[in-house]
């Protein structure tokens, strides 16, 4: 059926005529309802060469809104998409290829839908009264059956068998929203190892094609063409051509196991795609990603085709863990994030105290975060999503495995499979991402500035109050750390403590004289003989059967804050020092204790701690003890 004969049968059947679209057009002609005026037809002719096909000339198409029933008959033969209008309520078809009666039928179908006000159920028997005509026929609806016209033509001509048997095996009773992919895959295995030698290559052009989309040459020059490509032989084709080969591949058809597809569709797109056909690599790149997942690869293969958000994740990790990283991985990240850093004055003049600096402002800005809950990542930098990920989209893929597994690209970058769903945990950068860093690197340069005293001073720019505070007090934190480093270090050796004591108590008795040596023996047996009228109970010192290397003078000291006894005219006239008393104590009970028994409270007297109280009752003044 052509144009002419299209107009004639519209016009004896309906009573209208074909409009141009636009007055003068001769490439768009409509067909509007009597009713409201809306278009039900378009008639287009469209170049050859865009529809795919070789040689010079147009080609006639026809375009109808067949609302619900166009997924019904979009792929019966001869239909296809609409080519004028991307909606699931219109489909196509080629008026020289399709059957003469399957187009009346769609034109009726469509022609009635626009005189019921899209109201047309095909369940009901629908009565129509046309005006217009001659008679006053009325006709009944009839269901659109599937035709075999084509497939029969091609048995005429000779078609190899195997490409006949994949043609009748397409199933027509499944909604095409499902059994495009479906039948596609099926039809992919019967011709997985099929192979042609034709000689006659016919060009070949379709959004998301299938092998039901293409004529008999379209289907011998593909299998001739990828019998090419599997012997190592890339040559330029069609890109739907290129695209049903991808599919294949993504369905594991023509492959040993998923390790052998990832391989071939890496070799097709460094072979094929980025030499011939760089639009299909961002596609590729995508599938790539999904088919890791899909089929669960190992680590590896991962790690290749995640490799740019790996590297980016990375980034965002040592920001919000920088303490597992080292000072110059955390400037490295800003220095990608904002060009600003690697110029700006303080980063030229401070050198590697820069990153000292920068890495202290960075922990108060995280301080924030924990103390306060307010996030200068999440604003400025990066901040999380859990979102539904679609696997294959734009490719006909047919799902065949129904227990997929989670799999976690790295600590920021999760792929969660649950309830027949998949759900990526990611970082996505926020707006402005880099203007805002600049901003905050740009305040960072100003106050340090202002701080070392560095070249002129800059303009504020706009930052929160809180974030200036966190800058300024990293910037103080690095001074103040300056000058604790420029203090002279005492460093005393607690090792040498017992044997400094014994010296000073040496060096004491040595300045002693004899007068004063035999002074000091009078005075302390006067203070005994004191001591025992005034504490009779401490007459008698306690005898313990252990003393635990303790002297006279020790065990005297500790016992006497164990009863709370006096002890300071005993250490008075003997001129003894409570503090190394107790640190004498301390060391010679700390294998015994684990730690020091006395200490000195604020007013700087002696006093058991009461932790050990008990340990040291059972030890000195039970009866085991005495």
């Amino acid at each position: 059926m052509d144009f002419n004969d299209l107009s004639k049968y519209v016009y004896q059947k309906y009573g209208l005529k074909f409009q141009p679209a636009i007055p003068g057009s001769k490439e768009l002609y409509v067909l509007m309802s009597p009713l409201d005026s809306s278009y039900f037809a378009m008639m287009s002719r469209i170049k050859k060469d865009d529809a795919g096909i070789d040689g010079p000339g147009h080609i006639a198409t026809l375009d109808l809104r067949c609302g619900d029933f166009s997924d019904m008959i979009r792929d019966l033969p001869g239909f296809t998409s609409a080519f004028r209008l991307k909606s699931k309520d219109w489909v196509g078809v080629w008026l020289d290829r399709g059957n003469d009666q399957a187009i009346k039928n769609a034109l009726d179908y469509a022609f009635k839908l626009a005189m019921n006000g899209d109201k047309l159920n095909i369940a009901d028997t629908q009565y129509i009264y046309v005006p217009g005509e001659k008679t006053d026929e009325k006709y009944q609806e009839q269901k659109i059956k599937p035709r075999r016209e084509v497939i029969r033509r091609n048995k005429q001509k000779q078609v190899p068998d195997q490409i006949q048997k994949m043609l009748e095996s397409y199933d027509y009773s499944i909604l095409p929203a499902k059994g495009r992919a479906k039948n596609f895959y099926n039809q992919a295995k019967m011709m997985a190892d099929y192979s042609e030698e034709y000689d006659q290559p016919a060009a070949f052009k379709r959004y998301y094609p299938t092998y039901h989309d293409m004529m008999v040459p379209q289907l011998r020059t593909y299998f001739t063409w990828r019998k090419k490509i599997r012997e190592g032989k890339f040559e330029k084709t069609s890109t739907s051509y290129a695209y049903v080969y991808i599919y294949e591949l993504l369905n594991n058809i023509g492959v040993k196991n998923s390790d052998d597809g990832f391989e071939k569709l890496n070799k097709f797109k460094e072979y094929y795609a980025q030499k011939y056909d760089v639009e299909i690599v961002g596609n590729l790149d995508r599938w790539l990603k999904d088919y890791v997942l899909y089929y669960h690869l190992d680590r590896e293969k991962v790690n290749q085709v995640f490799e740019n958000e790996i590297a980016t994740d990375k980034d965002y990790h040592v920001l919000l863990h920088p303490n597992d990283y080292s000072i110059s991985e955390l400037v490295e990240v800003f220095k990608r994030l904002s060009p600003y850093l690697s110029t700006c004055l303080s980063y030229k003049k401070l050198g590697d105290n820069f990153d000292q600096v920068f890495a202290e402002i960075w922990n108060r800005i995280l301080v924030l975060k924990r103390k306060n809950n307010i996030s200068f990542f999440s604003k400025y930098v990066a901040h999380r999503n859990l979102l539904v990920e679609n696997l294959f989209t734009g490719a006909v893929f047919y799902p065949q495995k129904n227990e997929l597994q989670s799999y976690i690209i790295d600590p920021e970058r999760k792929y969660l499979y649950k309830a027949d769903k998949w759900y990526v945990s990611v970082l996505h950068p926020v707006k402005r991402q880099r203007s805002e860093l600049n901003t905050f690197i740009h305040e960072v340069d100003r106050l340090m500035r202002i701080k070392f005293r560095l070249g002129r001073p800059l303009k504020p720019r706009k930052l929160e109050k809180v974030f200036l505070q966190a800058i300024e007090t990293g910037i103080d934190t690095y001074q103040q750390k300056v000058e604790d480093a420029k203090r002279p270090k005492i460093e005393i050796n607690f090792a040498s403590l017992g044997q400094i004591r014994a010296d000073a108590s040496v060096t004491r008795d040595s300045l002693l004289t004899d007068e004063e040596k035999q002074l000091e023996a009078e005075e302390e047996k006067k203070e005994t003989q004191k001591i025992k009228e005034s504490n009779p109970p401490v007459e008698k010192e306690p005898q313990t059967k252990e003393t635990y290397g303790l002297s006279k003078d020790e065990l005297f000291f500790l016992m006497s804050l164990l009863t709370k006894k006096s002890w300071q005219d005993y250490v008075k006239k003997r001129h003894l020092m409570a503090s190394i008393l107790a640190d004498n104590i301390n060391d010679k009970l700390f294998d015994e204790i684990g730690d020091a028994v006395i200490e000195f409270n604020d007013q700087d007297q002696p006093e058991i701690i009461a932790d050990y109280l008990p340990d040291l009752e059972e030890m000195f003044l039970s009866d085991e003890g005495e």
